[in-house]
């Protein structure tokens, strides 16, 4: 064999062997784990569904707390029968974001109404009132919940002066009985009869992004 067909038989060969280790690098790499793989934020908290519960552990209701503007929109609804007994029930938003039903008194773990300008308990339309005041829910014949409020005197941005997420949490509690909008501290609305948690003692910063909410019709 001439020198010149030696030389392109080499450079062929040397051509084949880069090629064919490259091609095994690249299969030889692993795969990623799921341990590797992008996940979603542990820091977020999703308001949009906020489970209630009663004391036996049963939903009672769905919660969607979303911004609304520079107000804040709170909807419970339920789908068939809630167990609640039909007709007017408290609702308030409590200072802290721990809902246990062990004990004599059900979700007393929630504390008081939320309550950051230390005002009275009154009417959610109220200037004086408690912050987390929302007034009453109706409970249908059905058992059925459809209940909306939008409110400007809380905020879901944590720093805020009135902010839901702050190192306590906070959490929805819906009352065995009616508020009188009046009896301090809490509308002689009776035992709490669910609880859910909004924010959770030292929740995250970082809140999901919120799109504007549509009422429910």
């Amino acid at each position: 064999m001439g020198m010149r067909s030696k030389l392109i038989t080499g450079i062929l060969a040397s051509t084949i062997s880069l090629g064919g280790g490259a091609a095994f690098a690249q299969d030889a790499s692993p795969s990623p784990s799921p341990a590797t793989i992008a996940s979603p934020a542990a820091n977020e908290i999703d308001l949009s569904h906020i489970d209630l519960t009663n004391p036996d552990g049963d939903i009672v209701g769905v919660a969607s707390i979303m911004e609304h503007g520079d107000s804040v929109m709170i909807s419970i609804t339920s789908e068939g029968d809630s167990g609640l007994q039909p007709g007017e029930h408290g609702v308030h938003i409590h200072e802290t974001g721990i809902c246990d039903a062990d004990g004599a008194d059900p979700y007393e773990s929630a504390g008081g109404h939320f309550n950051p300008t230390e005002h009275e308990h009154g009417a959610p339309d109220s200037e004086d009132s408690h912050a987390g005041d929302l007034g009453n829910l109706t409970v249908e014949e059905d058992g059925s919940i459809h209940f909306e409020i939008t409110t400007d005197n809380i905020s879901l941005e944590q720093g805020a002066a009135n902010s839901l997420n702050d190192a306590d949490g906070s959490s929805l509690v819906i009352h065995a009985g009616e508020d009188d909008l009046t009896s301090q501290p809490s509308g002689d609305s009776g035992s709490r009869e669910a609880c859910g948690v909004i924010f959770p003692p030292n929740a995250p910063a970082a809140t999901p992004e919120m799109e504007e909410a549509t009422p429910i019709s």
